[in-house]
């Protein structure tokens, strides 16, 4: 199977799983859940962003354009946006610990971002530009800019880690927080406000010029800098994937990459520490080997895939096929794996995810 082939098997059932997550809302709004089964029944904001940027093509606008208003009007008085709404509306905000996770607000405005995109409709970041201004100055902020989690009072950061204590100025969100601003400024470009679009590029210079507070110096960032200041997979990867490195240090992170392929890859999908380690600190019990403590999940593959594309193409394409051959062999799509342990099955953002590598494809 060649890396084209394995592509367009994941886009293929990756769309499958789209239809298979529809859900009405009490209103009628059509929900989309993170999984076909119904084991999270309601709309998980940072889930549908990642549908939207995999597969934008299997869902209508005006479905993308109800399901944004679904959960952006239910934004809390402080600026919080709703980590999930239920079909009957009710909006839930906090996972673990007494604030939200910090993570919310980015997707809120990566899919405004990619309404836009998509659809050339910029009328939904129009109507809520106010809101997203407010939902991106509710987050915590450390004094170079980066997502603050205070040690005395954890809480759920970037939410594929909700269960996780990293505390201090923690990696994934920040990096979620750099995209964010980046989007804020080609969307307020793209209706003529050249001021805030100047702000905004700003912004993301000071929270990109910050992250090198979490590097490590041997190929990898940090996942935090106080609690869980451990090796972070899939943010060191993603921070390649969002160009929030130069292409030194991308190059230097793809070789990390690559170097412990075996140790952060299984069945094409991808460990968020380096295996035998396990977060240092969380937020609820977890096994070791399960769940977001060592199991391995398919939503960070396309991003680690694209990493170690850049110096090792052949073990990047590795990772794909794995991927596509695991998931036929088991019949569905886990939302992560072990070799004794499955979870969740008919996960969207298993397959939607690796599917955003298709605009990449000359990796």
């Amino acid at each position: 199977m060649d890396l084209d082939e394995a592509l367009r098997r994941i886009v293929e059932e990756g769309v499958k799983l789209v239809d298979k997550c529809l859900s009405k809302a009490s209103d009628g709004t059509t929900l989309f859940r993170p999984d076909g089964g119904g084991n999270y029944n309601a709309l998980w904001t940072r889930d549908f962003c990642y549908m939207l940027e995999g597969l934008p093509g299997c869902i209508k606008r005006e479905d993308a354009v109800e399901a944004y208003f679904y959960i952006v009007s239910r934004q809390r008085g402080d600026g919080a946006i709703p980590d999930r709404v239920g079909i009957n509306g009710e909006p839930y905000y906090n996972v673990f610990g007494l604030k939200p996770p910090t993570d919310n607000p980015q997707f809120a405005v990566k899919i405004a971002w990619q309404i836009w995109r998509a659809y050339g409709d910029a009328s939904p970041f129009i109507l809520t530009a106010d809101r997203l201004e407010k939902a991106l100055g509710s987050l915590p902020l450390s004094s170079s800019g980066l997502i603050w989690i205070d040690p005395g009072s954890p809480h759920s950061p970037y939410g594929f880690t909700d269960c996780v204590a990293k505390t201090g100025e923690e990696l994934f969100s920040s990096l979620l927080l750099y995209e964010a601003h980046v989007k804020m400024a080609e969307l307020y470009g793209a209706v003529g406000r050249t001021e805030e679009a100047k702000a905004h590029q700003a912004r993301a210079a000071k929270v990109k010029s910050s992250l090198g507070k979490l590097w490590s110096g041997e190929g990898y960032f940090f996942a935090a800098s106080v609690d869980c200041r451990q090796p972070d997979v899939w943010g060191s990867a993603y921070a390649v994937w969002v160009d929030a490195v130069d292409n030194q240090r991308a190059m230097e992170i793809s070789r990390w990459l690559s170097s412990c392929f075996d140790k952060i890859v299984k069945w094409g999908q991808v460990r968020h520490l380096p295996e035998p380690l396990v977060w240092e600190k969380t937020l609820t019990e977890m096994k070791p080997g399960t769940y977001q403590n060592g199991a391995y999940w398919g939503t960070a593959t396309g991003w680690v895939a694209y990493a170690i594309s850049l110096t090792n193409r052949q073990l990047a394409e590795r990772m794909l096929t794995d991927l596509v051959e695991f998931c036929e062999a088991e019949g569905k799509a886990w939302e992560c794996v072990n070799l004794d342990y499955r979870k969740c099955p008919d996960y969207v953002a298993t397959l939607a995810c690796p599917s955003a590598l298709v605009e990449r494809i000359n990796i």
